[in-house]
């Protein structure tokens, strides 16, 4: 069935959701999420209960074991994930109806199919027409009286031969409209916007793009950092085979200007496919509404689906790289802590000299120096027998080296300080990632506040060996290090999902009230 241009008048929002009531909306929710996750109904709708109360997901999965049916704390995030997604596909919609229908365009179709949307995707699809834009050749031809011609030759009341004696009806050099081409121009400006903004041509689109469609990158060979994408000189893959890393590689080498991006498809297949559902073969205007057809694809329809499908090729690399930064670092947190142990903690660096802290079996630093792991023969033995002095000054066989600048030639003295001197010590490389950074922060200040910056990364390094859990909450998770491309993620998606693996951390753990410092705390 053909729409009107612009699509017939009716109202009637605010009974939308009364049709339903709360309580069935919900049930059906918790019915859908249940299937789609292989869950019981019940157990769904008690998990919707506990978070609506204000119960985090580690406390519901500790302790309401017996209302949730033995969950466990994946499964009780993806509910919480599930029903967050379709509670704001509900709201959209709510504000998608009401849009329209202040517009006074809200027809019972539209309702029904707004209301059926499945995805935001689609319920934005529909929105598409009725959503305020900027002033538009369309919006200007019709502003010049042209909506009814397009109607027309859209409804199939025109055969192509008389389009231009029709078309002479509407001349008008006062709205600047002097000639017959300025006539038919407007009019097929509205009839390419209209079906642009058509909801099943995008889907279509959407199809023949994602099934045979290529990324394809070049390489801007002039710009100074070409060399590091390289790579990409003459690259090109199926979108649906591009790899999450490479696609964020991409972004970055098109944010530098480095890389030129588009996305190719079977533009040919989507003009047939236009035409066929537009039934240009048998419509009496078929030959201009496939050249209105043609334009919507060049000007709405391709454009916005590039940008789309950009935009769904980076979310699900940034998802990817996500769920890689959340697997590193819980396994990071929930590394065994080295309890009751002294620690020689080892800050390693060349000209500066390797800064040294010695740590009692609860953290608390007992002394601090510089030696240097570099230089002359004599000066490496003077290292290494200050090394062996303060391991037996301090009863002390557990030596921590960060891994940054000059720890090999570090771990080479330490070893050879343990062979000649202390046998039954033992040394272990550290990640020192983020130890600046807790070094110059407020929480390193309050606790050391009479200590130089180093110092308080050296002590940071020793700590992590004894208790990894209890010093990285100090950090923020994204400077800890254990992912690739966090700075092409979006912060606020990585930050939330790292956040969310320190409290599950903590919470799984357990804490020492006694010992436990205030970050530690916060996370409980």
């Amino acid at each position: 069935m053909r729409c009107a241009i612009p699509p017939l008048v009716h109202s009637g929002l605010m009974e939308c959701f009364r049709e339903r009531s709360m309580d069935s909306h919900a049930s059906s929710d918790h019915e859908r999420v249940a299937a789609e996750l292989g869950l019981g109904e019940a157990q769904v709708a008690a998990v919707a209960r506990l978070l609506e109360d204000g119960n985090t997901v580690p406390f519901i999965t500790r302790y309401r074991k017996e209302r949730t049916g033995s969950l466990d704390e994946a499964q009780i995030r993806a509910v919480q994930s599930r029903l967050t997604e379709l509670r704001q596909l509900a709201e959209r919609a709510a504000t998608v109806l009401r849009q329209i229908e202040a517009q006074g365009r809200l027809t019972p179709q539209l309702k029904a199919a707004v209301l059926a949307a499945d995805s935001l995707k689609r319920l934005e699809d529909l929105y598409l027409p009725f959503r305020p834009k900027k002033r538009s050749r369309a919006a200007i031809a019709r502003e010049r009286g042209l909506a009814p011609l397009a109607e027309r030759i859209w409804n199939g009341d025109i055969a192509d031969a008389a389009l231009d004696s029709v078309a002479g009806e509407f001349v008008a050099p006062d709205r600047d409209l002097p000639h017959t081409a300025d006539v038919l121009r407007g009019a097929a400006d509205l009839l390419a916007e209209h079906i642009g903004e058509d909801a099943d041509f995008r889907e279509q689109a959407r199809r023949i793009a994602w099934s045979g469609g290529r990324l394809v990158v070049r390489l801007n060979e002039t710009h100074a950092r070409a060399g590091e994408f390289r790579n990409y000189a003459d690259y090109a893959e199926p979108l649906s085979r591009v790899p999450p890393h490479r696609v964020l590689a991409i972004n970055r080498g098109e944010k530098l200007e480095t890389l030129r991006v588009r996305c190719e498809w079977d533009t040919e297949a989507l003009r047939q496919r236009v035409a066929e559902r537009l039934g240009c073969a048998a419509h009496p205007c078929g030959r201009f509404l496939a050249a209105c057809g043609d334009e919507a694809i060049a000007r709405f329809i391709g454009p916005a689906l590039e940008r789309e499908i950009r935009r769904e090729l980076t979310e699900r690399a940034e998802s990817q790289a996500i769920e890689v930064f959340v697997r590193n670092l819980r396994n990071l947190l929930l590394m065994p802590p080295l309890r009751g142990s002294r620690v020689l903690a080892i800050d390693p660096a060349f000209r500066t000299g390797a800064k040294i802290a010695v740590l009692d079996e609860f953290g608390k630093p007992l002394i601090d120096e510089v030696v240097y792991v570099t230089g002359s023969a004599e000066k490496r033995a003077a290292a290494r027998k200050r090394l062996a002095e303060l391991l037996e000054e301090y009863a002390c066989r557990m030596i921590a080296i960060g891994n940054g600048t000059a720890c090999r030639e570090t771990e080479e003295l330490v070893a050879d300080t343990i062979e000649e001197h202390v046998p039954d010590a033992r040394y272990c490389i550290v990640n020192e990632a983020g130890a600046s950074v807790y070094s110059a922060g407020d929480v390193a200040r309050e606790e050391f506040p009479e200590l130089d910056a180093t110092v308080r990364g050296t002590i940071s390094i020793g700590r992590r060996l004894q208790d990894p859990l209890s010093e990285l909450v100090k950090i923020e998770p994204r400077h800890i290090g254990v992912g690739m491309y966090q700075h092409d993620i979006s912060p606020k998606r990585l930050s939330e999902s790292l956040e969310t693996v320190v409290e599950s951390c903590v919470n799984f753990v357990g804490v020492d009230l006694s010992t436990a410092s205030a970050p530690l705390l916060r996370r409980v």
